[in-house]
């Protein structure tokens, strides 16, 4: 049913009279109620969630390997993020060879 076909059909239907318009100030308050409910409800369920995705990741058995390539992809992206933001102060090619030096270096070959 569409917004409109709702809007609609709450129109034509007569309004039901219930305990909470006996009085002005307990609509606003039902109202509350009822809103507090629901973010209580969806804040539990954002938390049931993210406890089963937590225990997914625990049950890992490459949990070791996962944290550290997440440790690396950090890094890479605040190497990215202050280039970007213009906090680098070594130029990119520089960076780049001083990095292949580096690795030349660790195999045990010399740079011609």
């Amino acid at each position: 049913m569409s917004q409109t076909e709702h809007e609609q059909s709450a129109q034509e239907r007569p309004r039901q009279e219930g305990p909470a318009d006996a009085s002005p100030s307990a609509a606003p308050l039902e109202l509350l109620t009822l809103l507090a409910a629901g973010v209580a409800d969806l804040a539990l369920d954002q938390l049931r969630q993210s406890a089963d995705l937590a225990q997914q990741v625990m049950r890992r058995s490459d949990l070791r390997e996962l944290l550290t390539d997440g440790v690396v992809e950090l890094r890479k992206r605040g190497e990215l993020a202050t280039r970007r933001a213009g906090m680098g102060n070594e130029n990119y090619l520089e960076t780049m060879a001083r990095r292949a030096a580096e690795r030349v270096a660790a195999e045990g070959r010399t740079c011609a």
